[in-house]
């Protein structure tokens, strides 16, 4: 057969589409894929995201002045700064998977927690990353540079010692909902809002409906219950708290806990200050996860500072939320 050039230009193209479709398929495939490899700071790394950073101990100084020093692990140093949604609850735990792998070249975990707190589940989730930390049998310590309150709270707990700033804010053990009732609004534009349920308490409290008093009541269980699980990781974790004292719900300074000796945190110090001072004679490796080309930008900040405003403003500290 007498193909004609164009002909055979149409053919190759056909089969270049061909195999890029084919190697887009493959590359897709394994793109997810999570594998061990070697990090240049020489640990092992489990998500293709995460990323280290050494800080070389300054005892080096020393070192090349002609002092001799051992050779220590160095400190593992994760950063958690949350909102109500506790959104980066995620990447998170993904980094406490590294550290996990990594727990035999690992000698202590520091986590600088910012957090108000905020909503029940994913703060519960962090917590619960946090233990797996404790159970691996590393020393777990925990900073607190500004607030640590509530769900921020919650998750401090597993630390073997908690070091707080002196005018940062701790406490907050208790749980609220905010539920704003629209029904009489929308009932004056004529619209008669209905929930259909399966189940006597699917729903009791909502935005639109009327909750009755059973309801209401059933709504507060549901909160003290929640209040319960709080109080026990308190009782679980700080054996000298006050429980009389700090399950009311207020929130301290941490200077004013320690005068009042609510036993809420171990020691007053900046998060600077404690690493600096491990920094002395012992590497710290910086934990973190790699941002996407559009992630960490203008517009997206702007984007998130506008949504966590209108969520500030409708449901107050949190909804549903440990605060």
């Amino acid at each position: 057969m007498d193909f004609t050039y164009t002909t055979k230009l149409s053919l190759i193209g056909i089969v270049g589409v061909i195999i890029s479709i084919i190697v887009f398929c493959i590359w897709r495939k394994n793109r997810g894929k999570c594998k061990l490899e070697r990090d240049a700071c020489g640990l092992w790394r489990y998500h293709k995201d995460s990323q280290f950073t050494r800080k070389v101990a300054y005892k080096c100084l020393l070192e090349q002045a002609g002092a001799k020093a051992e050779k220590l692990k160095p400190l593992a140093v994760l950063t958690f700064v949350g909102d109500i949604g506790a959104k980066q609850y995620k990447s998170f735990g993904q980094l406490i998977d590294e550290v996990i792998i990594n727990k035999s070249e690992i000698d202590e975990v520091v986590v600088v927690v910012n957090s108000p707190g905020g909503a029940v589940s994913p703060y519960g989730n962090v917590y619960s990353q946090m233990e797996r930390v404790r159970d691996a049998g590393l020393k777990l310590t925990v900073c607190i540079d500004v607030v640590a309150a509530s769900g921020g709270y919650l998750m401090s707990l597993p630390a073997h010692k908690i070091i707080a700033a002196p005018f940062s804010m701790v406490g907050s053990v208790g749980v609220m909902a905010f539920v704003p009732n629209l029904r009489g609004l929308l009932e004056d534009y004529n619209i008669n809002p209905r929930t259909f349920t399966a189940g006597k308490y699917k729903r009791t409290v909502s935005l639109t409906d009327e909750a009755t008093e059973e309801e209401v009541e059933k709504f507060k269980q549901q909160l003290n219950a929640i209040h319960r699980l709080f109080l026990e990781a308190v009782k679980k974790y700080r054996k000298d708290v006050k429980m009389e004292v700090v399950e009311t719900g207020e929130h301290w300074t941490a200077r004013e806990s320690v005068e009042l000796g609510l036993g809420l945190v171990d020691d007053i110090a900046t998060s600077q200050q404690y690493l600096l001072e491990a920094n002395r004679d012992r590497d710290l490796i910086i934990l973190s996860q790699k941002r996407g080309f559009w992630e960490g930008g203008l517009l997206s900040r702007f984007v998130q500072g506008v949504i966590e405003k209108i969520e500030l403003r409708l449901f107050g500290q949190s909804f549903n939320g440990i605060c």
